[in-house]
């Protein structure tokens, strides 16, 4: 006859812990799961700044792609050898675009929520330093690992409950 071991029963047997100790260890660790994916949920919404400081080698082109809410700000300062710069909204409407440029400095103040996007092409002949700061918030990808991090919590403190009424 084959005897069926649970997850609960092979817990006991290997740390040796009675029902207790395995509800409180399993129902704190659920809820630590939750709060952590709850709290990051809510963090990566609110805009950070991000400094930006680069340079950009001759021929390769630099693309920065912030996603912005409405009336969060940017700076940006293009310095060097000769560069096209352009700036497109959300909805792929272009706000800026200069040519052959050796200097350009641009605020930005963000007039639709979303992600934006400033190329800069090296078109000159020496390299080009890029400036600048920009508020950013996280991406929809971040959005699945707290997801499975809150779905991990409710599952481990579901198995917590399950060893203490079991």
């Amino acid at each position: 006859m084959v005897k069926t071991i649970s997850l609960i029963n092979a817990l006991y047997i290997i740390f040796d812990m009675n029902r207790k100790k395995t509800f409180y260890i399993l129902a704190l660790s659920g809820i630590a799961f939750i709060l952590i994916g709850g709290i990051s949920m809510i963090d990566s919404n609110i805009p950070r700044k991000v400094s930006l400081a680069s340079t950009l080698d001759v021929n390769l082109t630099d693309v920065i792609t912030p996603i912005m809410n409405n009336g969060s700000v940017g700076k940006i300062i293009i310095d060097g050898s000769k560069f096209n710069f352009k700036i497109e909204d959300p909805n792929k409407s272009v706000i800026i675009s200069v040519s052959n440029q050796s200097h350009y400095e641009y605020n930005l103040v963000a007039n639709n929520e979303g992600q934006y996007r400033m190329e800069t092409k090296n078109t000159g002949d020496s390299e080009v330093k890029i400036e600048g700061e920009v508020a950013t918030k996280a991406t929809p990808l971040a959005f699945g690992g707290q997801m499975m991090l809150l779905i991990t919590g409710i599952i481990v403190l579901g198995i917590g409950m399950k060893s203490k009424f079991a």
